[in-house]
């Protein structure tokens, strides 16, 4: 690696329209990064691999749920890194060479926060989240806190590392927030790479499992879901996920999937507000709904339908260490493939790696940024 250190920054917050003409990338650059003194407690790493999430691609085309990233920051949360240099302060085992993914969320560390007193650093109020409060994986190198670091397992690819905080996410909304049972009927809607990550989780579970999209991922990311063996639902304002399941879906096998047009639990993962909406009207009665998208916009629920049904819908917000280690777990014993979702990139090509992720043209854009 050469003596300049770039980073991918985002410079401003103009709300870009993916399909208006504009280049998405009007709000960011490639720039040369300088890396300032360690603090105590903080290291230096090279990066290894680093992920594209929807939060920013959100960020980077000026949504409005992402509109709060102070600019001008070098973004990234989900990558693998090798630990360069330590900082003054205690970092336990932590040693130079080491190869790590870092927790994306640091809370408060107060003994009296009821987040952190039981380490839910992701529910700390105070969070702070690395590519959003603080310079992050998409820049050559990272200062972070080594509070943050979560060593890979023996086993796990520095590429694969990349992949393992939105798994964690997973992890925690399906193991934590979830009650599935082996044989349920589920739909997971939203066929990008968090998506897909529930569905394979939720079969792992023993459930069988539909993934919905747009036309627009019929030959690239339905494609790949169907591949994998689960159902694929092409849904749009004429034929709805409720029309389509009232009037009969039916698996491989000719097996039909839901009863009377309703399923057992229902993931949202598209971040689109009338896919929620519509939630409530094809779950069972004392069924499931898990949130784990978010929105640009307000999102109108009929709650009444949610009581007189008695649902259940339940947020997840983010993950934990905990979590992280049974993500790791997943790759290690192939439950989750990562090989199949995975696009890659080199940091040349930074910029293409981001507007094919935007413009939802791959599965998960990583790039390889050294």
């Amino acid at each position: 690696m050469s003596n300049s250190i770039k980073g991918f920054c985002l410079q401003s917050n103009e709300k870009i329209y993916p399909n208006s003409g504009q280049s998405v990338l009007s709000n960011s650059a490639v720039v040369d990064m300088e890396i300032p003194p360690l603090k105590e407690g903080e290291i230096l790493a090279k990066t290894l691999y680093t992920g594209i999430c929807g939060s920013d691609n959100s960020a980077t085309i000026g949504k409005a749920n992402f509109d709060w990233v102070q600019r001008p920051r070098v973004i990234g949360h989900e990558f693998s890194a090798e630990v360069l240099e330590l900082g003054p302060g205690d970092h336990g085992d932590l040693k130079v060479g080491d190869i790590f993914t870092p927790l994306a969320m640091l809370g408060c560390r107060e003994e009296d926060c009821p987040a952190c007193s039981v380490s839910k650093w992701n529910l700390c109020p105070k969070k702070e989240i690395i590519g959003f409060h603080r310079n992050g994986g998409f820049g050559q190198q990272v200062v972070l806190e080594s509070d943050r670091v979560v060593p890979l397992m023996k086993g796990l690819t520095p590429a694969q590392g990349a992949l393992v905080e939105p798994l964690s996410i997973i992890t925690n909304a399906l193991y934590n927030k979830c009650d599935i049972k082996p044989g349920q009927d589920v739909v997971v809607t939203g066929c990008g790479i968090i998506g897909m990550m529930s569905a394979e989780v939720a079969r792992a579970a023993g459930a069988r499992v539909a993934v919905t999209g747009i036309a627009h991922d019929r030959d690239i990311r339905l494609k790949r879901a169907k591949e994998r063996g689960f159902i694929t639902i092409e849904v749009s304002p004429e034929n709805s996920l409720t029309t389509q399941l009232q009037n009969g879906i039916t698996d491989d096998n000719g097996i039909p999937f839901g009863t009377n047009g309703k399923v057992d639990l229902l993931i949202e993962c598209s971040g689109v507000p009338p896919v929620l909406t519509e939630a409530v009207g094809v779950v069972k009665p004392e069924g499931d709904i898990c949130v784990i998208a978010t929105y640009g916009t307000d999102v109108q629920i009929n709650a009444t339908h949610l009581t007189r049904t008695s649902l259940n819908m339940r947020g997840s917000m983010g993950s934990c260490r905990a979590d992280y280690m049974a993500a790791q777990k997943l790759m290690v014993t192939g439950i989750f493939p990562s090989e199949h979702y995975t696009d890659y990139y080199d940091f040349k090509d930074i910029n293409q790696a981001f507007e094919d992720s935007i413009k939802a043209n791959n599965m998960k854009a990583v790039v390889k940024m050294n």
